[in-house]
């Protein structure tokens, strides 16, 4: 391993270029998933950000054999940087982040009727500071007014201070959430030894640039998986050109009650997919789609013995409570770390002052989010709590991604005011609270692309190659306010040109529910909470016990989502792949088979994120990456 103090990291150059592409993949991701594609930030690694570094990385290794460099222009920590930068403003323009932000500024208004009563309902407790309430404003917005339109000086002056209060939230929780990374880091990283799958790709192009790019098994796999995206493209777009069907639903089959209750069964191959699946631990692999079939089992019970809703419809609750326990019991397997660092602080005797900085930055930043919240109009314990709840759930994507790597990770429905409301009800909470933190829920979307894993996957890049810490922490903090800048800006200039899916008018709908009808303790709610809880402490436990126990809680937490659903399949075949070649050429089978995989992962999402690219220079809808 290189020496951290010969890899400085954050440069001028460095800064530059990673500002430079922060806008370019920010317009690219918010440009395509709204206007010619669905989603491409599904995943727990973007495709645009590995494209990027693999453009990046050809280029720097180009550069120094045709001017007879002894070292390509940008060094390893140079590349750390910039990967990073531009994975966590990746992550702030994706699908579950700032796109739902903008539309719930106005949502509430645009979409007010005298026959749903929204005005009287509500309206009176949302913060003007926070939403823009001008129909006239907002026309162009919902309409779609041309790019005139958003430059008009009254529109600006509407969006001015909800954006500017926004991204002042958004950076002082991304600074919250990098403090409780750099206090945890040495703790994942050095003593429990956490794997990190999710970087093996883009650590192997950075520190190993010229190994990587002349891996004849790489490009072998990068041809492959580039070639059936490549075709599925232009089928997409000639429907008249032949392309390998890869993508069926066996679910159908299953006309016989109870069996009819399992839906939707996919049975889809996505290269990409089999690649992730690769760099994952063999049993995780096995947990997730196993726990896939699991819920779907639920289903087909639940429907066997007549609980309807019981099985089906509180699936989010279930997993909610295994996402809170995951984080909780993360937590307390890191007390004593996080304790010595904490209590270090305090007493005088840490000296490592990036450690006092975020020990005293959490503490502060979390007490300004709570007065944000506050003066938006929630009361201090409201605040706090939701901030707490979310924070937890933070905690687990992070835990998740960094101990076993699942390619995705989402939880609908699950927001931090609906789990308060799921065990004291409505009526406790009060009107202005529900109204408040409805404008809020954007933050708890869906989790997918959250940009606190890829802060603490920066620090373990840091780590593997010798980059300076300290400058990376910095780095991220300035990715973190150009990310929110730059976001939101193209999402509001782009959607005043043209005329976008709106999300978010359904919280609102719920919230009318919310004030006209109360809802009192869910008690199935609560118990379907509690087993998820109880079931993946269960899991942990038998896994940290007995060493034939081959299932993951993370398996059971993330088995269940939609994106899952997709990918189940793919993660079969890659475990069903890496356990015959481990049972038949052992460990230096599975690392010698390890760049084919690689290449399966990066030359789906290149081709991806290339239709993307098409799409959006030629303005026409193309072939997408996933689903």
């Amino acid at each position: 391993m290189l020496k951290r103090e010969e890899h400085k990291g954050l440069t001028l150059r460095s800064l530059l270029l990673g500002l430079a592409l922060i806008t370019l993949n920010c317009y690219w991701i918010i440009a395509a998933e709204n206007r010619v594609i669905w989603e491409i930030t599904d995943f727990s690694t973007f495709p645009t950000t590995l494209t990027t570094l693999l453009i990046v990385t050809i280029l720097n290794v180009l550069f120094a054999k045709l001017l007879n460099l002894k070292r390509p222009p940008l060094d390893v920590g140079e590349l750390v940087v910039v990967y990073v930068m531009v994975s966590i403003a990746s992550g702030l323009a994706g699908h579950d982040m700032v796109r739902q932000l903008i539309p719930m500024m106005g949502n509430a208004f645009w979409y007010a009727r005298p026959e749903n009563e929204w005005a009287d309902l509500f309206h009176r407790y949302l913060p003007t500071w926070l939403t823009v309430s001008d129909k006239e404003v907002l026309r162009g917005y919902y309409e779609g007014g041309g790019w005139s339109t958003f430059w008009d000086e009254k529109v600006i002056r509407a969006w001015l201070v909800p954006a500017l209060a926004w991204s002042a939230f958004i950076i002082l929780f991304l600074f919250m959430a990098l403090c409780f990374n750099t206090i945890i880091r040495k703790q994942w990283i050095d003593h429990e030894k956490l794997s990190y799958p999710i970087i093996r790709l883009p650590q192997e192009m950075i520190a190993n640039s010229s190994g990587f790019l002349s891996s004849r098994l790489m490009w072998l796999g990068f041809g492959i998986a580039f070639a059936l995206e490549l075709i599925a493209g232009i089928h997409y777009l000639y429907p008249i050109v032949p392309s390998p069907r890869l993508k069926y639903d066996i679910g159908r089959y299953f006309t016989e009650r109870p069996w009819n209750a399992i839906g939707w069964l996919p049975i889809h191959v996505y290269p990409f997919a089999v690649g992730l699946g690769y760099l994952m631990p063999l049993d995780l692999s096995l947990s997730l789609w196993v726990f896939y079939l699991f819920w779907k089992f639920q289903l087909v019970f639940s429907a066997a013995v007549g609980w309807g809703r019981v099985g089906a419809g509180y699936q989010g609750e279930q997993r909610a409570g295994a996402w809170i326990g995951i984080a909780l019991l993360a937590l307390w397997t890191s007390r004593r770390g996080m304790w010595r660092v904490v209590s270090g602080v305090f007493k005088g005797s840490e000296r490592d002052g990036l450690y006092r900085t975020a020990v005293i930055g959490f503490i502060i930043s979390f007490a300004l989010l709570v007065f944000f919240m506050n003066r938006a109009g929630m009361s201090w314990w409201f605040a706090a709590s939701y901030l707490a709840i979310f924070f937890l759930f933070s905690i687990a994507i992070t835990r998740m991604r960094a101990e076993l790597g699942p390619p995705t990770h989402e939880l609908h429905g699950m927001h931090p005011d609906r789990t308060m409301i799921m065990f004291i009800g409505t009526r406790r909470i009060g009107p202005q609270n529900l109204s408040v933190s409805t404008v809020f829920d954007w933050i708890a979307y869906g989790y997918r692309c959250h940009p606190m894993p890829h802060q603490l996957e920066g620090y373990k890049l840091a780590s593997a190659t010798g980059t300076d810490e300290r400058r990376l922490a910095v780095a991220m903090v300035i990715a973190a306010a150009a990310g929110t800048f730059a976001s939101i800006l193209l999402h509001l200039w782009l959607y005043y040109k043209y005329r976008y899916v709106i999300w978010g008018v359904g919280e609102f709908y719920r919230l009318q529910s919310w004030l006209t009808y109360p809802i009192k303790f869910d008690e199935l709610g609560v118990k379907q909470f509690a087993f998820g809880f109880l079931f993946s402490a269960f899991l942990t436990f038998m896994r940290r016990r007995f060493v034939w126990w081959p299932f993951y809680a993370v398996g059971y937490a993330v088995g269940g989502g939609w994106a899952i659903s997709w990918m189940w399949f793919s993660i079969f075949l890659s475990w069903l792949s890496k356990r015959l070649l481990i049972g038949f050429g052992g460990l230096k089978m599975y690392r010698r088979a390890m760049p084919f995989f690689l290449g399966l992962i990066l030359g789906q999402f290149f081709m991806g994120s290339m239709w993307a690219l098409l799409g959006v220079i030629l303005n026409k809808h193309m072939y997408t990456l996933f689903p």
